[in-house]
């Protein structure tokens, strides 16, 4: 039996798959309309400091900037150093926004140094959650607000069951995916308990889209994760496996196109103390 990875392995192997991921990263809907709706909820105004965590290509660090205004400032962290060239070629002349490369376990900035902190659909990534949303917490001002957001039970459904059996065929054996970990709204509230939050509320909302053809579902799967599997192949194994999965794609396309189930969550929890 193969002994469970390390953490520090598991972050390794994070940061090498996003940063082979990093070019097409914005051609996956989901992450762009779960960071909208994160940043809708935030309460974010003019004048404040924020703190991106797991910025990716910017998607929240961006619009956070547009916010705040030339009064306030953005800093967007990741791991991933291709994430970042991403994130700095689309937002690189932005005055008020920063990015830099750092391990969100250990966030390399003084305590109370920002108003918002917000993590979109990376958090479960992250081997020790708990560690993240403690290190939010510190350096966070009193009364400072931290929002994250993940995906519920129904994401990618039955989309992703399909996929795994097709992986399977190929032996391709895909386990548990990280979302998982943050599928539970109560385990959402939990984790921002346990780290000393407080006017904690979690929303659980549908945010999915439909698709025109299974070509276009097809593209976004090979824009994220649910593509590396296909690293392990041979070019012709990869074609005759595109085939097969397209063609059981196709029931499920409708009038409408082909749904693609976005269940998520969005939770936000408040550091006591006056502000």
């Amino acid at each position: 039996m193969s002994q469970a990875p390390s953490p520090s392995e598991q972050k390794q192997r994070v940061q090498e798959t996003f940063n082979r991921m990093a070019a097409g990263y914005d051609a996956l809907r989901f992450v762009q309309v779960c960071a909208r709706r994160l940043l809708e909820l935030a309460e974010l105004r003019e004048g404040m400091k924020v703190l991106d965590v797991a910025t990716g290509t910017g998607l929240v660090a961006g619009v956070a900037a547009q916010i705040v205004g030339p009064s306030g400032s953005v800093i967007g962290m990741d791991l991933s150093s291709q994430m970042l060239v991403q994130a700095r070629r689309k937002f690189g002349e932005v005055s008020n926004l920063e990015f830099r490369q750092g391990d969100a376990e250990r966030l390399e900035f003084p305590d109370a140094s920002f108003d918002a902190v917000l993590c979109a659909s990376s958090l479960f990534f992250i081997p020790d959650m708990l560690a993240v949303v403690r290190e939010c917490r510190r350096v966070l001002k009193n009364g400072g607000r931290v929002g994250f957001s993940s995906f519920g039970s129904g994401f990618l459904q039955p989309l992703n069951d399909l996929w795994a059996v097709r992986l399977e065929r190929y032996g391709i054996a895909r386990g548990p995916l990280p979302t998982v970990r943050l599928i539970d709204p109560h385990a959402c509230r939990d984790l921002l308990s346990q780290a000393g939050f407080e006017a904690i509320e979690v929303y659980s909302e549908q945010c999915g889209y439909y698709l025109p053809d299974v070509e276009a579902r097809w593209a976004e799967m090979m824009a994220g994760l649910e593509g590396q599997s296909l690293a392990q192949l041979t070019p012709g194994e990869r074609e005759k496996l595109k085939a097969e999965h397209l063609e059981e794609l196709r029931p499920l396309v409708t009038p409408d196109g082909i749904w693609v189930d976005v269940s998520a969550n969005f939770a936000f929890g408040r550091k006591p103390g006056a502000a």
